[in-house]
């Protein structure tokens, strides 16, 4: 069989399915997609709210927390520590009705079954305000933060190779230690502003550049030592340079980042960062094999269309945030050691297991939320085994032969992710808002949730432009101004009108010899943001004059960058 072209049930465009595709599904019995892989991530990211967090009280100890659940929502909220204390969840279940669609039910379980005010699991103290946080440690703001320590007001924080310690405003890192805004960097110390660098030591603004100390504003950088705006110096003159510049005072901090980001668009850049690979296409690939249209991964082999996992992956399709998993398909915010599970989120060590929700250490389930250590459960009723195999066919056929059917007429068969409509998020609320934006109008259009966010006054005592410009003039006094953010509330960031700045986050600038912020978290984040490129391929040919090569790049055509296949990039720098 060749490639075959079909449309999406979602958006209506064409999308092809390769022959490797199709023997996938075959294997893993699952009929082959009906949405393209933009909407069938799009519809997975729906359902995972990371940073839109909510004041609300436990439904359990009536505890004040910080949710991910507004007050709005129609469910049980515990604190992290009472639904780990939960009854047995087989408590909520309940026969399958076959003159009902299987996702209806689903959802009717899913709303009884209480829910943690975070995920959360194995954390130490400090994480209070972390959502998307595991095995860590003082964990501010921070979110899908991994066996790390000390970490703010960042995003994609992973724990491989010993975990990150004491970072700030930084956006997918491995193994960083005293790392300040640094953007897709690995095993770095003591650094700020690197973007697409890894091993680099008491460097400062750098743009793909690796295993470099005392570097500054420089981009292709390899092995280098004292270089400083792309020269090499000796190190009396690179210390005499640095210390000409005033790194402390913000107004010499901005002129710095524009000079940076003209650096970067006019510097010459490799069509993928995929290190230590082979037949991969994607983007921040390490150590992988045979896996495709894919970005963010680390030890990947024979797989398709997965987004961020940063730890062993074998033999899966289509999905986003997840551990250490095996034969695998269509699932979203999940953990570790899952083996031939299917559309499914938030699942720990399962097994054999299909359309689940926060289900841990369990195997052959099928439709479970909240349970624990437990076999052969449909709609969280335990059956015996012979009952399960012999009722899964019959629910699988019911699910053909009666599809649930949204308002815009998409029809969701078995073998399809949970509708979007269905998610306990509103859309604006989700990670798709922030990859897949849409207007309010558009988002009601498609039959998704929308929710407003509550306006937010604060008793403002300083505008963030009377800060002293110098972290040298600033006093502990800062610790009780409340701050407003220039963007004063606006909607697309998120922005939060006013800030704090924290005692850890006041020592962290001392010791890095940087100034204060000027923007809420929020607006920071979205800055940070904009350095990253969309995960999406196009098909380009190399820039440099002359060569035939091609290849899939996440640089749009219309990016200002010039782009090179991966031999003349290395015969340009090395």
């Amino acid at each position: 069989m060749g490639p075959v072209s079909t449309v999406c049930q979602n958006c209506k465009k064409n999308f092809t399915i390769e022959p490797e595709d199709f023997s996938f599904y075959e294997k893993m019995k699952v009929p082959p997609p009906t949405f393209c892989f933009d909407c069938r991530l799009k519809r997975k990211l729906a359902f995972i709210n990371e940073r839109t967090l909510f004041k609300r009280k436990c439904d359990k100890c009536s505890k004040d927390i910080i949710s991910m659940y507004s007050l709005e929502s129609p469910y049980k909220v515990f604190c992290v520590n009472c639904y780990n204390d939960r009854e047995d969840c087989t408590k909520y279940g309940t026969d399958f009705s076959f003159s009902r669609t299987f996702f209806e039910q689903f959802f009717e379980l899913f709303e009884k079954v209480p829910k943690s005010q975070f995920r959360q699991r194995n954390n130490n103290e400090g994480c209070e305000y972390s959502n998307h946080s595991f095995y860590s440690r003082n964990i501010y703001l921070s979110y899908t933060v991994i066996g790390s320590e000390d970490i703010y007001y960042s995003k994609q924080v992973h724990g491989n190779d010993g975990g990150n310690r004491i970072c700030i405003d930084c956006l997918n890192i491995i193994a960083c230690e005293r790392g300040y805004e640094l953007i897709n960097s690995s095993k770095s110390y003591n650094s700020r502003f690197l973007v697409n660098s890894s091993q680099c030591v008491d460097s400062t603004f750098l743009f793909n550049c690796t295993n470099c100390t005392d570097c500054f504003m420089s981009s292709n950088l390899r092995n280098k030592s004292y270089v400083f705006r792309n020269q090499q110096l000796s190190r009396e003159q690179y210390l005499g340079q640095m210390a000409s510049l005033s790194f402390d005072s913000y107004l010499t901090q901005e002129e710095l980042k524009k000079e940076f980001l003209k650096l970067c668009k006019n510097t010459l850049c490799i069509f993928a960062n995929i290190k230590n690979s082979y037949n991969c296409t994607g983007d921040s690939i390490e150590n992988s094999k045979n896996t495709f249209y894919s970005f963010g991964l680390v030890d990947a082999e024979n797989s398709k269309y997965i987004f961020f996992d940063n730890n062993i992956l074998r033999d899966s399709y289509d999905l986003a945030w997840t551990g250490k998993n095996q034969s695998c398909y269509e699932l979203t915010d999940a953990g570790s050691g899952n083996n031939h599970l299917m559309f499914s989120i938030f699942i720990n060590a399962a097994y054999d297991s299909k359309y689940c929700i926060s289900s841990d250490n369990s195997n052959n389930m099928f439709g479970c939320v909240g349970l624990v250590n437990k076999s052969y459960c449909i709609l969280n009723k335990q059956y015996t085994k012979e009952e399960y195999e012999s009722l899964i066919p019959r629910i699988i056929k019911h699910m053909n032969d009666l599809p649930y059917i949204n308002k815009q007429g998409i029809s969701y068969r078995y073998g399809e992710f949970f509708p979007t409509e269905l998610s306990p998020f509103a859309y604006n609320e989700s990670l798709a808002y922030e990859e897949f934006p849409m207007k309010q109008s558009d988002v009601l259009d498609h039959g998704y949730k929308w929710r407003d966010f509550i306006e937010k006054t604060y008793l403002v005592t300083i505008e963030s432009n009377n800060l002293p410009d110098r972290l040298s003039d600033v006093s502990d006094d800062v610790l009780t101004e409340v701050i407003a953010c220039p963007n004063k509330g606006q909607v697309e960031t998120k922005c939060s009108s006013a800030y704090r700045i924290t005692p850890n986050e006041l020592r962290f600038c001392r010791l890095m010899k940087i100034p204060l912020p000027r923007f809420c978290p929020n607006c920071r984040y979205c800055e940070r943001k904009k350095w990253r490129n969309p995960y999406k391929l196009w098909r380009r040919k190399c820039m440099k004059p002359n060569c035939p090569n091609e290849f899939e790049t996440s640089y749009a055509p219309d990016r200002p960058e010039i782009v090179y296949c991966e031999k003349c990039y290395q015969q340009e720098v090395y």
